[in-house]
């Protein structure tokens, strides 16, 4: 290790290695690991080039309730690869630990509000764990407590539409036993008397645009950006996390929303496109896309521009028994895989479980064609996700990025020609996010410009 003579010092004094000064750090504070990745050339850009400076792996240390012990564990194991100290211009961080963000969304109708109340919760990163449509009973009320939520979304009604359900809504969630934040993505027309209704009761109320404002029209955006918020308010106090703001110099974005901002931001670049994430306990799936106008023209409701669905049965490690039993007995492994497989035997169960959960996802995620029979004959409709002009196939998170072969499994996840699934097609190039950048970059898109962070993005599924 090179060692510098202090300029003021006296003969035979030295001072440590010059630090190493990048532009950012982030981490990006999973369940189970912590990784802090180090990037420079992104102020500069495009004098410089953005590029991963370094790279850090640690267990994250939310059962120690301190986080910042495993934040400050992967950081130390990037400066150790470096040989010198990190001094970032900007410290950001996304997470999914501490449960994710707890959500139950209500709303008017199954297939219009409350639909379009899931999709804004599920595209800014939360977990769902509870939907209604129609007037909320005491069963529901009870179901709502017992998930706890941390953050509750009371859409209903188009603008102008119906005012009575959302109203009874936002009463009966006054009778819940918490008080967890709820967000009105309703009828404006009564959003302030919803908004006393509740904060009467002692909620919190936080206000957004009518994610559904007219019949065939999504609004979800505003609602999203209102989500990331809470997100950082509840993710400063969930255990574990109290300390975040000491490492943190900017804002906290749930991981899932990370991944989709950054697919939004490279389909800009790029075109439309899925992004594959297949993780120890889910696999989400993110699409950036109108769908091609053949299908467009079959579609009997409407899609969000960018879209994610979570699979809370399809993972490589929690989840590995409930894909264990969907495999048939010839494909099922021996052992099931740890956490991080090493052995031959471990990387190819591990592998095979990635190949199920990725491919399962996206048939999942994808709409399909359906034929109906009317008295003037049969009739074909596209209901659902329409992937079909999605040519880019990108996978990231740890499975996709890190596993050998695993660019050859998220293949079959493209259509094979017929069928009626809505897949990407058979040409879709299949590339993986090999420097593990796509969270980091949602949340350097924060702070630095659009171009830089595109840069980054290409580099890493070489494209």
């Amino acid at each position: 290790m090179t060692r510098a003579t202090s300029a003021g010092s006296g003969a035979g004094e030295t001072q440590g290695p010059s630090p190493c000064r990048v532009d950012a750090l982030v981490a990006e504070i999973g369940s189970t690991t912590t990784v802090v990745s180090a990037f420079a050339g992104l102020r500069d850009h495009p004098a410089t080039t953005p590029r991963v400076v370094g790279q850090g792996v640690a267990a994250t240390s939310v059962a120690a309730g301190d986080v910042t012990l495993g934040v400050s564990a992967a950081r130390a194991e990037v400066e150790a690869a470096l040989g010198r100290p990190v001094v970032p211009e900007v410290t950001l961080a996304t997470s999914s630990a501490a449960g994710g963000l707890r959500m139950t969304v209500h709303g008017l109708t199954r297939r219009m509000t409350a639909r379009a109340a899931r999709e804004a919760a599920l595209g800014a990163g939360a977990v769902v764990r509870y939907q209604t449509a129609g007037r909320l009973r005491a069963h529901d009320l009870r179901e709502i407590d017992a998930v706890r939520p941390n953050l509750i979304l009371l859409a209903g009604g188009v603008e102008g539409g119906d005012c009575d359900t959302v109203l009874f809504n936002a009463a009966q969630l006054a009778r819940l036993e918490a008080r967890p934040t709820v967000v009105y993505a309703g009828n404006s027309v009564v959003c302030s008397d919803a908004q006393d209704l509740l904060e009467r009761a002692g909620f919190r109320v936080k206000l957004t645009n009518n994610v559904y404002p007219a019949v065939d029209e999504l609004n979800i955006v505003p609602a999203r950006h209102v989500i990331h918020d809470a997100f950082e308010e509840h993710i400063t106090h969930a255990p574990g996390m109290e300390r975040i703001g000491e490492v943190v110099t900017g804002g906290i974005l749930p991981t899932p929303g990370a991944v989709l901002i950054a697919a939004e931001r490279l389909a800009e670049d790029v075109g439309d496109l899925v992004v594959v994430d297949v993780g120890g306990a889910t696999t989400d799936v993110h699409s950036v896309t109108d769908g091609s106008p053949e299908i467009a023209a079959l579609m009997t409701e409407p899609q969000p521009y960018s879209k994610r669905t979570v699979e809370g049965d399809l993972g490589t490690y929690v989840s590995a028994p409930h894909v264990v039993e969907m495999l048939t007995a010839q494909e099922r492994p021996v052992h099931l895989p740890p956490a991080l497989p090493e052995s031959t035997e471990e990387v190819a169960a591990a592998l095979t479980l990635t190949h199920f959960a990725a491919v399962t996802a996206v048939q999942r995620h994808a709409g399909e064609l359906v034929h109906l029979y009317t008295p003037t004959g049969r009739q074909t409709v596209a209901r659902g996700r329409d992937l079909t002009a999605c040519r880019l196939v990108v996978g990231t998170g740890g499975a996709l990025t890190r596993l050998p072969g695993a660019e050859a499994a998220l293949a079959d996840a493209r259509a094979r020609g017929g069928g009626e699934r809505l897949l990407p097609p058979p040409d879709a190039r299949v590339v993986l996010d090999r420097d593990y950048v796509f969270a980091c970059c949602g949340a350097l898109l924060q702070r630095f410009a659009p171009p830089a962070v595109t840069a980054l993005l290409r580099a890493s599924i070489r494209v």
